[in-house]
């Protein structure tokens, strides 16, 4: 293949095309006219709220909706693409949002990586797996993955999983490759890696289709973004980028951190709402000492395995800690289990929303009240209507795009399926709740509505936001506390936030990782 250089891709002929793209689901129009030309050579982003209509296009796009207005064109001829095969035989690869729809859980690392090979009907039926291991060892190499080729994927944190569906799409050299969200569970190291083999993609020719709600990463790696607003091309803007104009252009101005400055500053017994003492949540981890107040919401982060999500899961009864003290408002408990910890007003919101949260075949309202059942329990009889009006309540607090309680979680887009996630656990009144990861295919304006939710409904009780994403947290966080291996190595209040120190901690923590792991 031809490569293109940086500066020659405006003057490229254009790869892939679409033209007046148009989608209805019922009365509901995802998509309105839409035009978007993909050249060789360039990296396209998209952006757009939740629900704005992202995720119809890419799926018309890529095969998995064969109805739809409009043209698709390769190279100047008209095709149709009636199913995500035909897409595939066009050189259309590509990566979803929701992580295990990229993978098969069941099947082991090498069988996903060659999964398109297993499928092929003229796959001899007594095939050579040492074969495909060799071939799946050199896909894995295109990504730096080191994973034991034989291990289940279901065994796998979401970090590998991602990086597995990413390396196959690249396996079959596309030649136009659409990203959804791709680093929304990765790591700093990680997604350098996948930046590092954008830039050799590019220069080979391929067209990429990434789509992110990390408006930094789109200004450094972008060469061209457009916005889709309400199903329709809303602006297209060329480098350089300023991510405020993504933004009025997204959603329209977003008002600054309404932070609770008339809350007393200082921690002693008298507003501190949760306390650890000398925790210890898993064999040979250090002791962690904590406070969190009354009224605040708490910003935890660190890299991927630092030691964030371990935490939360001790706090809501998932594992147990080694030794220590966790005391709510003064007293002492030990959540034994998930039960005894929502009993205890402890709550929590998985990083996982595919695999831990979302139950497919329910519809909103079910997911939204199921953890709180008894709430609308009558003598045995579930009080549906008190059920139906406590979710819409909850669905216009948290802006959530839907047709009301009772629309089937798959119409929603995975923005608007993270937003019920995140609601079903401010149904109830908490003692504390936890938010792992609850951006993770989130747009600026959402996270802006569930911070404020949260700022407005908190009263006495206590947060803890834990996410990779310095920026999520500083739109929404009281105090921001940074973890390594375990440990908690520093912290800055609000008021006094500083960005590049909070990033030389988490550098430090890197560091730390890589001179363990070249020690190994």
């Amino acid at each position: 293949m031809t490569a293109v250089k940086e500066q020659d891709v405006s003057d490229a002929k254009i790869l892939f095309e679409v033209r007046d793209i148009g989608k209805s689901f019922g009365v509901t129009r995802a998509l309105d006219g839409v035009s978007v030309e993909f050249k060789p050579g360039e990296l396209l982003a998209m952006v757009g709220a939740n629900g704005a209509g992202k995720s119809t296009l890419i799926k018309i796009i890529c095969g998995y909706h064969a109805e739809y207005e409009g043209q698709i064109l390769v190279e100047g001829k008209e095709v149709q693409f009636h199913t995500p095969k035909a897409a595939y035989d066009n050189g259309i690869a590509t990566v979803h949002q929701i992580i295990n729809e990229g993978v098969v859980p069941s099947m082991t690392v090498y069988e996903n990586l060659t999964l398109a090979k297993l499928l092929n009907p003229g796959l001899p039926l007594f095939y050579k797996k040492e074969a495909l291991r060799i071939e799946a060892r050199e896909v894995a190499a295109t990504m730096g993955l080191e994973i034991d080729l034989d291990t289940p994927v279901d065994q796998l944190p979401q970090s590998e999983r991602q990086m597995i569906a990413i390396a196959r799409a690249l396996a079959i050299k596309p030649r136009l490759l659409i990203l959804d969200e791709p680093t929304s569970s990765l790591s700093d190291k990680e997604s350098e890696r996948l930046f590092a083999m954008l830039d050799r993609l590019k220069q080979l020719g391929v067209s990429i289709l990434y789509v992110s709600h990390r408006l930094h990463e789109i200004g450094r790696i972008a060469d061209r973004v457009i916005v889709i607003r309400d199903g329709k091309l809303a602006k297209t803007l060329q480098r350089p980028f300023q991510v405020k104009d993504m933004v009025t252009a997204m959603v329209g101005e977003i008002p600054k951190h309404s932070f609770l400055a008339d809350r007393e500053r200082g921690i002693d017994d008298t507003n501190t709402q949760v306390e650890l003492r000398d925790v210890v949540v898993a064999e040979g981890a250090p002791p962690v000492n904590l406070k969190v107040r009354k009224g605040e919401i708490l910003g935890l982060t660190g890299l991927i395995g630092a030691g964030k999500t371990e935490l939360a899961q001790v706090l809501f009864g998932i594992t147990q800690a080694m030794s220590g003290e966790i005391r709510m408002a003064g007293k002492v408990i030990h959540p034994r289990n998930m039960s005894e910890a929502i009993r205890a007003g402890i709550f929590y919101v998985p990083e996982d929303r595919a695999e831990n949260a979302v139950v497919p075949l329910f519809n909103i309202r079910q997911n939204m009240t199921l953890p709180f059942l008894r709430v609308f329990d009558r003598l045995g009889i579930m009080d549906v209507n008190s059920e139906i009006k406590r979710c819409r309540e909850m669905i216009g607090a948290m802006g959530i795009k839907c047709e009301g309680p009772e629309a089937e979680m798959d119409s929603l887009s995975g923005g608007n399926q993270q937003k019920v996630v995140v609601a079903r656990w401010l149904l109830e009144k908490y003692n504390l709740v936890i938010l792992d990861e609850p951006f993770q295919g989130v747009d600026i304006r959402s996270r802006h509505d569930i911070g404020e939710y949260l700022r407005t409904s908190i009263g006495d009780k206590s947060a803890i936001i834990i996410a990779t994403d310095l920026d999520e947290l500083i739109e929404v966080a009281d105090r921001i506390v940074v973890m390594n291996n375990g440990a908690i190595i520093g912290e800055q209040e609000y008021e006094d936030i500083d960005r590049d120190k909070l990033l030389q901690l988490v550098a430090q923590e890197k560091e730390i990782q890589e001179r363990e792991e070249s020690a190994v």
